[in-house]
């Protein structure tokens, strides 16, 4: 059984206490992490405000690799946090609890030289499936030829997510260059003119590729954050059992403090 939880006020108050203890008193503990590359640039922010306002206290070890390679890693007690860009499912290791951090919007990209502006539902399943193979059975795009499909690896939550919120529990087709994160996705798309893959919005926002719309919503932070763009899915620290010690007060801290809230809102989406 798995678990989505807030961590109480309480333990929120509890952290703040416990890195106010005499230096004297306490060691620097050091926090690992590994997962998710989507919510890396996330969690490199918060960590490092954190290690800023909890001084000599705490440092971290934050490694990507996927969403399951986080999930996998806090499952065998290598780390101590696991950095998870999807929900739980059922086949995940049972006793993990899932404390949701943040929401990002999943935006289909094309090649800037691709301009295309939007794509309906049903025009997405088709290319990501692969039946629609040619960009001239798109209307709106000026790309020609073959459409190239550049997905994620596996391990990726943002492409469980994607397939899960976008394309009706549809698999992307196996013809698809599969690429081991994000960044090297945005790289792909952006140096093919015929490519189409899937980023979050924070990625999709830096300019390199083209954010294509779907049924005539915009991806971008304001549409999501407004709920008129449906791509939306959760961050998520994962813990094995309930969050303890310097894990619980890092995830409490996210979830209460207004210095988390402000890295969260400049682009993504934070939890109500």
């Amino acid at each position: 059984m798995h678990r989505i939880r807030r961590l109480s006020v309480a333990l929120a108050v509890a952290g703040v206490l416990g890195v106010a203890a005499p230096a004297a008193a306490s060691a620097v503990t050091t926090l690992t992490l590994s997962g998710a590359t989507a919510s890396f640039p996330l969690v490199s922010l918060l960590a490092q405000k954190y290690v800023k306002t909890h001084p000599h206290k705490v440092k971290f070890r934050i490694a990507q690799g996927g969403a399951q390679i986080g999930i996998n890693d806090v499952a065998a007690g290598r780390v101590s946090i696991g950095d998870v860009s999807r929900d739980p499912i059922e086949s995940d290791p049972k006793g993990l609890v899932f404390y949701p951090i943040a929401k990002y919007a999943i935006c289909v990209v094309t090649n800037k030289g691709n301009p295309l502006s939007n794509l309906t539902s049903a025009q997405l399943v088709s290319i990501f499936t692969g039946k629609t193979r040619s960009w001239s059975q798109i209307p709106g795009a000026s790309a020609t030829g073959a459409i190239d499909l550049i997905s994620r690896t596996s391990v990726a939550g943002v492409l469980s997510n994607f397939q899960t919120i976008l394309m009706g529990g549809k698999s992307v087709s196996s013809i698809a260059a599969q690429e081991a994160s994000e960044g090297l996705l945005e790289q792909q798309v952006q140096n093919d003119p015929n490519s189409i893959g899937f980023l979050s919005n924070y990625r999709a926002d830096k300019g390199s590729v083209n954010a294509v719309g779907l049924n005539g919503v915009g991806c971008n932070l304001s549409n999501a954050i407004s709920g008129q763009y449906s791509g939306v899915a959760h961050f998520y620290e994962v813990t094995k059992g309930k969050a303890t010690g310097a894990a619980s007060q890092f995830i409490a801290w996210i979830e209460r403090s207004a210095a988390a809230r402000r890295i969260i809102s400049t682009q993504w989406i934070p939890i109500a």
